[in-house]
């Protein structure tokens, strides 16, 4: 393994777990969970790469889902709120922030505003990231190679000397063909993935 001196990491299900996420607002306006995640799926690449914020999305499912003073409901709060921070991911950057020995980014497939609302509810951990890469601002999604191009340029280090954190072997392939470093962090198999970073990063 050659010498890291970048770690990018994704967000969902590596910094946090989102498969609860819409829970609170199905619950609260009796939305069949199934209907909605129909729903959201219909929608979710404008999302993805920035074409639609998350009260236009919900805009459209007081439409679809004819649902009634839903108009004031927080949506995106309810979405962010409702995920589960990675207490271990935590923990070894705030390891990685005493330590200084590498620089640390986000690459996510993230919608607008969402990665700032997550940090301001302790769902990222709240670090000075040498840069932040998501598919919203860029208009590209992992594991399309022009998002790690991208993100290569941001991290000013070489390619090889990146290392990536993701849950979804197709983004991690992505990140392989870049030339970068990886770490699919399985999420049937958590603590050997995390005793994998760590070994790795000397935390």
């Amino acid at each position: 393994m050659k010498q890291i001196k970048f770690i990018y990491f994704d967000v969902g299900n590596v910094l946090n777990e989102y498969a609860a996420s819409f829970d609170e607002t199905t619950k609260k306006f009796s939305i069949d969970p199934a209907k909605f995640m129909d729903f959201w799926m219909e929608h979710e690449d404008d999302m993805t790469r920035g074409k639609m914020t998350a009260d236009e999305l919900w805009k459209k499912a007081i439409k679809r889902f004819q649902l009634l003073n839903a108009e004031s409901h927080d949506f995106a709060d309810s979405w962010v709120g409702s995920c589960t921070p990675q207490k271990k991911i935590h923990k070894i950057i705030s390891k990685l922030k005493k330590i200084n020995k590498y620089k640390i980014g986000l690459l996510t497939n993230h919608y607008l505003g969402m990665v700032e609302k997550s940090i301001e509810k302790g769902k990222i951990p709240n670090h000075d990231y040498h840069a932040i890469i998501s598919s919203c601002s860029t208009g590209y999604q992992k594991p399309e190679k022009e998002i790690y191009m991208i993100a290569t340029e941001k991290a000013r280090v070489k390619a090889e000397e990146i290392l990536f954190i993701d849950d979804l072997e197709e983004n991690i392939e992505g990140a392989k063909k870049h030339g970068w470093q990886t770490v699919w962090f399985d999420m049937k198999n958590k603590d050997k993935a995390i005793s994998e970073i760590e070994k790795i990063l000397g935390v």
